[in-house]
C-alpha cells in the first residue's frame, strides 16, 4: 500500500465513512462528517505562518494538514480545508475544481449528474452538496444561510455575518496566491486578527473568539468570557486540540499581533 492510499484510508477512517465509488450519497456523508468532526480554527494558520513567510508557501503539505487533524485535533480555515477536500475527493475519483468567493473565500465545485457547490471551510451549516445553480436556504439556531442564484451572479448572505459573491468559473490554486498571501498578512487579514475556533461539541455549534465562548443551543445561546486556564481547558479537553500546538500558536500570535496593533 503506497503512502497516498494509506492516507486516504486514514482520513476515511477518521471521518467514519466506508470507501465507495464516487457518488452523491458518499460525497454528502463525507461533507457531513467533515463538518461535525473537523474544526475551523486559526491556530494552525498561525503555526504555519513563520515557515510560510520564509518560503512564500503558506499552505501546509497535505500530509501535515491531515496528520494534524487525525492525531492532534486541529483543523484549518477555508484555504486548507478546501485544498484538503479537493485532494481527498480527487483521490476518490471525483471530478472536482476550486471556486472563489469574493471577498476572500475558497470552496469547491464537484461534477456528478450536475455541478455541485461543496463548502467545508465556511463555519456554515452546510452538511451536504448543493446544486450550484439552484437557490437554497439553511436555518439553524446559529444563523440563516441564504444562497441566491440570480441571472448574473450568486449571492451568499449570512445572518449574522457577511455577504459574498460566488464566482462559478473554476480557478487553479496557483491563481489564488495573492488572496492566500493577503489572508496571511497580519495588517489586513481578518482571520489573523483574533484567535478563533469553531466546531461541534456533542452536536452543539460552539465557538471561541479570542476568549469569548459561545454555544448555540436549540433553547438559546450561552456566552462566557474565559480566563487563561478555562481557555486551555476548552481548547484541549473539549475541542481536543494539541496543547503544545496551541501554546506555540499563542506565542506567535502574541508576538506578531502585538507588533501590528502597537
Amino acid at each position: 500500500m503506497n503512502e497516498q492510499v494509506k492516507l486516504v484510508n486514514e482520513i476515511l477512517d477518521f471521518l467514519s465513512v466506508e470507501r465507495q465509488e464516487a457518488n452523491l450519497a458518499f460525497l454528502n456523508e463525507m461533507i457531513k462528517n467533515h463538518q461535525l468532526k473537523i474544526k475551523w480554527e486559526t491556530l494552525s494558520k498561525v503555526v504555519d505562518w513563520e515557515e510560510g513567510n520564509e518560503t512564500g508557501r503558506f499552505l501546509p503539505p497535505i500530509e501535515r494538514y491531515f496528520k494534524r487533524i487525525i492525531h492532534q485535533g486541529m483543523g484549518g480555515t477555508c484555504w486548507t480545508h478546501s485544498v484538503g477536500m479537493h485532494w481527498l475527493l480527487t483521490n476518490l475519483g471525483y471530478q472536482v475544481n476550486y471556486m472563489y468567493m469574493d471577498p476572500g473565500h475558497l470552496c469547491l465545485r464537484v461534477d456528478l449528474d450536475q455541478p455541485y457547490y461543496v463548502d467545508v471551510g465556511y463555519c456554515a451549516p452546510l452538511f451536504q452538496a448543493y446544486p450550484i445553480y439552484q437557490s437554497f436556504q439553511v436555518k439553524t439556531e446559529r444563523e440563516v444561510f441564504v444562497y441566491k442564484v440570480e441571472e448574473n451572479e450568486i449571492t451568499i448572505t449570512r445572518t449574522p455575518g457577511p455577504t459574498k459573491i460566488l464566482r462559478t468559473d473554476v480557478v487553479r490554486i496557483d491563481e489564488m496566491k495573492a488572496h492566500i498571501n493577503r489572508s496571511n498578512d497580519w495588517k489586513v487579514s481578518p482571520v489573523l486578527k483574533e484567535i478563533q475556533i469553531f466546531g461541534y461539541i456533542d452536536g452543539v455549534p460552539t465557538s471561541i473568539k479570542n476568549q469569548t465562548l459561545k454555544q448555540h443551543f436549540k433553547t438559546g445561546t450561552s456566552q462566557k468570557e474565559l480566563n487563561k486556564k478555562e481557555m486551555e481547558y476548552w481548547l484541549t479537553e473539549r475541542f481536543g486540540m494539541d496543547a503544545e500546538l496551541y501554546k506555540r500558536a499563542l506565542v506567535t500570535y502574541e508576538e506578531y499581533h502585538q507588533g501590528v496593533t502597537s
